[in-house]
């Protein structure tokens, strides 16, 4: 039986994207109406957590700033205000933007988490875990609302998602997933099987060159036309480290290849060089319901074009060598061997001045290490872990 949660406002014309992308995660989301609040929500809160054992009552939904502010308001705090006594039941309480919080000392259940989700304009320090997002109004989780921000909301989903796996014991084989991916993208090679791994509106981004797609038609023709076939075939990648979180991974690695075609996702255009070329890239996968989301794909475009010859380091502007400057700050392939061998090129050599100082200097003694102090509550800003779970 799949895991209950409950999202619950006092707005009936709700982002549905909400419920949705639970469902897709797994869960069992439905909804619950704020109503006119008071006796007659707290009781449906009593009663549909009592008959769902390990139920989930998530706050996710805000008011327009006009009309239903103040109601979403009394919505949140009735939830956070009654959960403070214990309701076995009840594994997690999530309150997005809430207008009002209980006392900021205010200790839930043991066995209860609870997550607050705050905007910058909301002067509130509760004790119980807590994110406060910079720069964006209540709202801004919603893509109905014209508060909507789309990077406040991945991090503020991401965030939630993890809450509720680790609330109901939860384990996504988050690595699986993607490895079965570049499997049909480097050794199946097949376009179409690639695109059944994806949710129904993926893209991908090349940050660089801005080569990838947005939704299946563009991405699927990208794939099947220029990236899969393109690829020359003495490219390999190595792994250098994984990082895995709630629902992304992270891939640094090494690419390698000789240039013996051109190659239209990094190298657009540009002409078989036969240069042999090593770049770092940095690759950040998203994962949404067991299926790709998108992807962001990094790395340092001089160092590749220091490589094929599209870009010399001493080819400086006149204007900046008046200045003293003696060659542009990129290097080639030496960038890719030091994240594989840290100690394989000095640091800092184009940093005028920086032997002579290194060696020299008196003041290089390492400073003193700061006493560590506990934070004073359980907020976190800007990502920023300060205290608390």
């Amino acid at each position: 039986m799949a895991p209950k949660v409950y999202v619950t406002a006092d707005d009936d014309d709700f982002d549905t994207l909400d419920i949705q992308h639970l469902r897709e995660e797994g869960f069992d989301a439905r909804y619950l109406s704020f109503g006119q609040g008071g006796k007659a929500y707290r009781d449906i809160l009593r009663y549909a957590c009592r008959i769902n054992i390990r139920a989930t009552v998530a706050l996710s939904l805000p008011p327009t700033i006009l009309t239903t502010l103040k109601a979403y308001g009394d919505a949140a705090a009735a939830c956070l205000e009654q959960h403070i006594k214990p309701q076995p039941h009840l594994a997690a309480l999530i309150a997005y933007y809430p207008t009002t919080i209980p006392n900021p000392n205010t200790r839930y259940p043991t066995h209860l988490t609870v997550l607050c989700h705050l905007a910058a304009s909301q002067n509130f320090a509760p004790a119980f875990p807590s994110y406060v997002y910079a720069g964006v109004q209540p709202g801004f989780a919603e893509s109905d609302l014209d508060e909507y921000n789309k990077i406040a909301a991945s991090l503020s989903w991401t965030r939630t998602l993890h809450t509720l796996r680790k609330a109901f014991k939860i384990d996504v084989d988050l690595e699986k997933i993607w490895e079965e991916h570049v499997a049909l993208e480097f050794a199946t090679k097949d376009a179409a099987a690639t695109m059944r791994t994806m949710v129904a509106e993926p893209y991908v981004n090349h940050i660089p060159t801005l080569t990838g797609g947005i939704g299946q038609k563009d991405l699927f023709l990208f794939y099947r036309d220029y990236f899969i076939p393109q690829n020359p075939p003495s490219l390999t990648m190595k792994l250098v480290s994984r990082t895995i979180g709630t629902d992304r991974v992270v891939d640094e690695m090494i690419i390698s290849f000789k240039h013996t075609q051109t190659i239209p996702w990094m190298l657009p255009d540009v002409p078989a060089t036969n240069k042999q070329v090593h770049v770092a890239l940095v690759s950040v996968v998203c994962i949404r319901g067991a299926k790709l989301y998108h992807e962001h794909i990094y790395w340092d475009q001089a160092s590749v074009l220091v490589q094929v010859g599209l870009l010399d380091p001493k080819l400086v502007p006149e204007g900046f060598k008046k200045q003293g400057l003696k060659r542009l700050p990129v290097y080639g392939r030496e960038t890719a061997e030091k994240v594989l061998d840290e100690s394989c090129q000095p640091s800092n050599e184009l940093i005028s001045g920086w032997q002579k100082r290194a060696k020299g200097d008196p003041g290089a003694a390492l400073p003193a290490r700061p006493k560590q102090t506990a934070a004073p509550n359980g907020t976190r800003t800007n990502g920023a872990k300060a205290n608390g779970s």
